[in-house]
């Protein structure tokens, strides 16, 4: 199988380093080329482990990057053995309209995406370049923290959902999502399936909702907003307001998502979040899309989150 991986963060670096060895080819493509040619160089470090992964069985691990202008998406020519899969692994914010037509100059007619953000939205604005129905969803608990340019810790283990965005995906192509869900499994993933990918989307940006602010703002791994009465009240105060916007748009959540958002704090008790990253580093936050995408949606329907809101501010005022 052949995949591309764009963005060589925290997640792209993990993903890549466990596909290395499986892959007929794969090919990573960091943002800078600065970090692409460090990664050509000295492969990509796993934690816990001493070998750098650069050579596959059947091919090898190509090193690049894109610079998001119209030279390059003009360059761009289409492999000749074409990708089986892109995975689109950059931030929500990093998904400019440049960036898209960078990606869509990379694919072929058997080529699928594979979108792996957080937050809601984005699903709509890639539907609306794929005339082809080529794009597929991916909801992913893992954790990882990215140490160096070319090093990535594995700092908790989740399960990966991937599936159709609607459900006019032929049974015959499901077949090839599955050969996916095994070569992920295969990696050391836990990766399944899933026929309803709008509550898994709804259930992922409900648990960062309630998880990545409050670490951001206290400076807290995952699993510290466990040790306090006060932390655990103001988690139960997001998550019921963010079942109040669900319940509004008749998004049916599973009845134990209260406790599969304790559980992802146990499970990446040692994670940094990507938002507590983010600040750390000076970085723009996915506060947009995550909590302000709940609260846009409540505006709409004349709800009030005033905890969404508080924390909202909060980490704008931290940005």
């Amino acid at each position: 199988m052949r995949i591309m991986i764009i963005g060589a963060g925290s997640l792209g670096l993990l993903f890549a380093a466990k596909l290395s060895a499986l892959c007929d080819h794969l090919t990573v493509i960091a943002r800078t080329k600065e970090q692409a040619d460090q990664l050509a160089q000295e492969g990509i470090m796993l934690g816990g482990t001493t070998e750098r992964h650069r050579t596959t069985r059947g091919g090898f691990i190509e090193f690049s990057h894109y610079e998001v202008d119209k030279e390059s998406v003009a360059n761009a020519t289409v492999p000749v053995h074409p990708y089986d899969y892109i995975f689109l692994m950059v931030k929500q914010p990093a998904i400019t309209k440049e960036l898209a037509q960078y990606i869509y100059s990379r694919r072929s007619e058997i080529t699928y995406l594979v979108s792996f953000q957080n937050g809601i939205g984005h699903e709509a604005d890639l539907s609306e370049d794929d005339g082809e129905n080529k794009l597929l969803l991916a909801v992913t608990t893992e954790g990882a923290r990215r140490e160096s340019p070319t090093e990535v810790s594995h700092t908790g283990h989740g399960i990966t959902y991937i599936g159709a965005s609607n459900c006019t995906d032929p049974d015959h192509k499901k077949s090839t999502h599955f050969l996916l869900v095994n070569l992920l499994q295969e990696a050391g993933f836990r990766a399944e399936m899933s026929k309803n990918m709008e509550v898994r989307i709804w259930s992922k940006l409900i648990i960062n909702a309630v998880i990545n602010p409050l670490t951001a703002i206290l400076h807290v791994k995952n699993g510290e907003l466990l040790d306090s009465t006060w932390t655990k009240e103001l988690m139960f105060d997001l998550y019921r307001e963010a079942c109040f916007v669900a319940e509004a748009k008749e998004i049916k959540l599973p009845d134990a998502l209260w406790q599969t958002i304790i559980s992802v704090c146990e499970a990446t008790s040692r994670n940094h979040s990507s938002m507590l990253q983010d600040i750390e580093q000076s970085r723009p936050t996915e506060i947009d899309r995550i909590n302000g995408s709940l609260l846009q949606m409540a505006d709409e329907l004349k709800l009030e989150l005033p905890t969404h809101r508080t924390v909202y501010r909060l980490v704008k005022a931290l940005e």
